[in-house]
């Protein structure tokens, strides 16, 4: 009897231990993508920058905004538009996904004085 009695202690000692390590691993992979997806969103800003840098005239013009687009050696992907803004300005809207995540980054840029 006593051998069952500890050989159901353990058993329910490694099922909780197992358990405990899914859980944690599950909430690690949540946290990669999350942030992840965030610096997929900011490679988004980063491309249409560059596009922007080549020449600000080029609001309105679809082939300028950035389709979903892979990341390099991965499944995650980022896009973004561009649109004109107030004043002058140019509004780039990027999204980054990872996983089961979509991150949205606005920002707005003024260039010159």
């Amino acid at each position: 009897m006593m051998a069952l009695f500890v050989m159901t202690v353990c058993s329910m000692i490694v099922i909780t231990i197992l358990d405990t390590q899914t859980l944690q691993f599950t909430a690690l992979r949540n946290t990669m993508d999350y942030d992840r997806s965030r610096y997929l969103a900011e490679s988004g800003v980063q491309h249409s920058l560059a596009f922007l840098e080549q020449d600000f005239a080029i609001i309105g013009i679809d082939k300028y905004d950035i389709p979903w687009t892979n990341a390099p050696d991965s499944n995650n992907q980022y896009m973004a538009d561009l649109s004109e803004g107030a004043g002058g300005t140019v509004i780039i809207a990027a999204q980054g996904r990872s996983g089961n995540f979509t991150r949205r980054l606005e920002i707005t840029v003024k260039m010159g004085g």
